[in-house]
């Protein structure tokens, strides 16, 4: 049970508790005497309902301590090398995914670009005469064949004589060949234009990376550089983080390895406000221990809001059965900022206001860690008429 909140449900006995005890502390200074000088007896506090402290059998919790992370964070690096001519965000940006953070020098790459698309040009050109002249062979070859096949014909009547046909045949065998040259020369055109076009795609991809933009919509939470700053690609010159999902990142006692899988409930409690644990689901568990520390890391999904990147907190989790001590919630009240109870002496029947630490709640009970002991008595009612050092008549 946190502080929070039980200060409603005892906060009219908290200031009854309190005024009483200003009371009795004003009585005592005096010596709680009256106008003539004798001693004023207090009167008795009739009817109280008691209880004895018990230890009671209840599931042992463990924490462990951890960070808060965004679930999707990235550190956005440039992919090219070069002076930063301008940054576009700073910590705390709002960013759209594709928005802008910074631009880097992109005078070089511009230049190869432009020399990269002038060299696809050229080849394109030369391509344009080589198909020229593959056309051009193609009508000398296909004439040539025609040719060739009527002088064979005019060979075997023997109206031209050989001679002839071996000159024939030899225009033939050029013309072959002059086409398979302006082929091949077709090929090395082609192999040139691929190559000029790769060269310039690579020219577009990098100028491209002159700007950087963000990966994913986020919120910036690291700046590393300023305009004017080198730019070396792989060192980051952001982290980005979504802010619409949070998990704990813990470090667990290897002990506890068996008892934390995938989906298993946890509660979350961040060190800036220990009084109002969450719901929280692990998501992850590294099975890998640190040798060092001999933990492990877990992580668990935390409900959206409340939360922010780098915040310290705990991970609470079932470890096994166990017992507590544990007392009535209705018999706990407030004095000076801190949680107390009357404990109600066995011999005198005197209240005593005793300051505990209080554990989790469970149902109308809450663990006691410390302030009292077993076997203890502790008052349940009526609260608000009793006050430190006051005497009870307990009910029967």
């Amino acid at each position: 049970m946190n502080v929070t909140t039980r200060m409603s449900s005892f906060g009219a006995r908290a200031g009854a508790a309190l005024a009483i005890l200003s009371i009795a502390a004003g009585l005592s200074a005096c010596g709680e005497k009256g106008k003539q000088g004798t001693v004023v007896s207090r009167p008795v506090v009739q009817d109280v309902e008691v209880v004895v402290v018990r230890s009671v059998p209840r599931e042992t919790m463990a924490e462990a301590l951890g960070t808060v992370r965004a679930r999707t964070t990235a550190a956005v690096a440039p992919q090219v090398m070069g002076r930063l001519t301008g940054v576009a965000v700073s910590e705390g940006s709002v960013v759209a995914a594709g928005a802008l953070l910074a631009t880097i020098d992109d005078t070089t790459v511009r230049a190869q670009l432009s020399s990269a698309e002038g060299a696809v040009a050229e080849a394109e050109a030369a391509r344009e005469e080589v198909d020229r002249a593959i056309s051009q062979a193609e009508a000398a070859k296909s004439l040539a064949e025609k040719t060739f096949e009527r002088y064979g014909k005019l060979l075997e009547g023997k109206v031209v004589t050989q001679q002839e046909f071996d000159e024939v045949e030899m225009r033939r065998t050029v013309a072959v060949k002059e086409l398979e040259r302006a082929q091949q020369k077709r090929a090395q055109v082609n192999a040139k234009i691929a190559q000029a076009r790769g060269q310039a795609d690579a020219a577009k991809a990098m100028l491209a990376w002159t700007r950087v933009i963000a990966p994913f919509a986020g919120v910036i939470v690291e700046k590393r550089a300023d305009a004017g700053s080198m730019a070396v690609p792989g060192v980051p010159l952001f982290v980005l983080e979504d802010p619409r999902g949070y998990r704990i990142e813990a470090s667990v006692s290897e002990t506890y390895l068996p008892l934390l899988k995938v989906g298993t409930p946890v509660q979350g409690i961040l060190d800036a406000d220990p009084g109002k644990p969450f719901p929280a689901v692990v998501t992850e568990v590294v099975p890998e221990i640190d040798p060092a520390s001999r933990t492990f890391t877990v992580k668990a999904d935390l409900p959206a809001g409340g939360v922010r990147s780098g915040q310290s907190g705990k991970v609470r989790f079932a470890a096994g059965k166990g017992t507590v001590l544990a007392v009535p919630t209705r018999a706990i009240t407030r004095a000076g900022g801190s949680d107390g109870v009357f404990t109600i002496g066995a011999r005198d029947n005197v209240a005593r206001l005793s300051m505990i630490t209080v554990g989790a709640e469970f149902g109308d009970r809450v663990e006691v860690l410390s302030g009292i002991e077993e076997g203890d008595r502790v008052a349940l009612s009526p609260i608000d008429r009793l006050s430190d050092g006051a005497r009870v008549e307990v009910r029967r």
